[in-house]
C-alpha cells in the first residue's frame, strides 16, 4: 500500500509530485502552449517564404521556450507562476501554500519545467534554423 497523501502523485523520476493546478488549469496551460506552437511554425513559414535571413529565425526561441513551458506545466502539474507567488490553484480561487516542504517541492518541480523548457526549445529553434528557404 502507498504511503503518498491523496495530493501526492509518484512521478516517472521517482520524485514526488505535488500538483499546485487543477485539471482545468493544466488544460489552459497546455492550449496556450498548442497556441503558441501553432503560431511559431507559422511564423517560422512566413520567414522560410519570404526569403530574409535564417538569422531572423532566432527569436522563434522565445515562442517555443513559451511553448515548451505551457507543455511541461500540463505534464509536471506545476505552474512556474503560482509556484513563484507561494500559491496554488486546485479549485476556483488560488490560495498559498503554507507548508514548507510542500513549496520547497512545488519549487523544485517548476525550476525543472524551467529548465526542460529551455532545454526543449533549443532543438527546436536548432531545426528551425537549419531548414532551408522555400
Amino acid at each position: 500500500m502507498s504511503t503518498a497523501s491523496p495530493a501526492t502523485i509518484p512521478g516517472s523520476d521517482g520524485d514526488v509530485c505535488i500538483p499546485n493546478i487543477s485539471t482545468a488549469e493544466r488544460r489552459k496551460r497546455l492550449t496556450m502552449g498548442v497556441i503558441t506552437f501553432v503560431i511559431s511554425l507559422v511564423i517560422l513559414a512566413i520567414l522560410m517564404a519570404t526569403g530574409v535571413s535564417r538569422w531572423w529565425r532566432l527569436p522563434l526561441f522565445l515562442l517555443f521556450a513559451g511553448a515548451t513551458t505551457g507543455y511541461f506545466q500540463w505534464h509536471d502539474k506545476t505552474c512556474v507562476g503560482l509556484a513563484a507567488q507561494q500559491s496554488r490553484k486546485l479549485g476556483d480561487k488560488a490560495e498559498k501554500i503554507e507548508d514548507a516542504g510542500e513549496l520547497a517541492q512545488i519549487r523544485r518541480q517548476a525550476r525543472k519545467v524551467q529548465i526542460k523548457s529551455l532545454l526543449a526549445a533549443i532543438p527546436l529553434t536548432l531545426i528551425a534554423l537549419s531548414l532551408p528557404l522555400l
